[in-house]
């Protein structure tokens, strides 16, 4: 039997004839694919320059110190004994903070910190969980040469962490 005459009897076309219109089918679903592709790197490119070029237009207005994997951002002003230590919200940096700061600075010395992967801090490399977040702190905190004693502020996520920091300070 000759399978290039051999015609399919529900449809009378020939099989060849319709293994091409599949074929259609997956060039198209390929050129979106690809489409879709060269789409995700313009955006990454972009977000990198853009990035880039925000960090020289606002510079952070406090330190970046070196916690290990990354960076942290803490900006500190005031004198005096306590030092307040304030923690953001969920997906806040230190600018929330601002007003309340520069109140609290009047009395006493006071540090905001961005955690990492908020406002100008570094990103990690993966989640970070909020034990994490509170032994960076402690890092940051020593290596930024805050003095203690330490009064913490957190708010909304925030609280958590100051609340794992303290637990952590008294077990040790």
């Amino acid at each position: 039997m000759d399978t290039a005459t051999h015609t399919d009897s529900v449809q009378g076309e020939p099989l060849r004839k319709r293994r091409g219109c599949l074929g259609c089918l997956g060039r198209g679903a390929l050129g979106l694919l690809g489409l879709l592709v060269l789409g995700m790197i313009a955006g990454a490119i972009y977000q990198a320059a853009a990035s880039a070029s925000d960090l020289k237009r606002y510079p952070p207005p406090g330190d970046l110190y070196d916690v290990g994997e990354y960076r942290l951002h803490i900006v500190c002003a005031g004198d005096g004994s306590p030092t307040v230590v304030l923690e953001a919200g969920a997906a806040s940096s230190d600018l929330s903070w601002h007003l309340v700061q520069k109140g609290v600075a009047g009395f006493t010395r006071v540090c905001a910190y961005d955690r990492a992967g908020f406002g100008w801090s570094d990103p990690a490399s993966g989640p970070i969980s909020p034990g994490q977040v509170a032994e960076d702190l402690h890092k940051l905190l020593s290596v930024a040469d805050v003095p203690g004693p330490y009064i913490l502020v957190g708010h909304s996520a925030g609280a958590s962490t100051s609340g794992r920091s303290r637990a952590s300070t008294h077990r040790k």
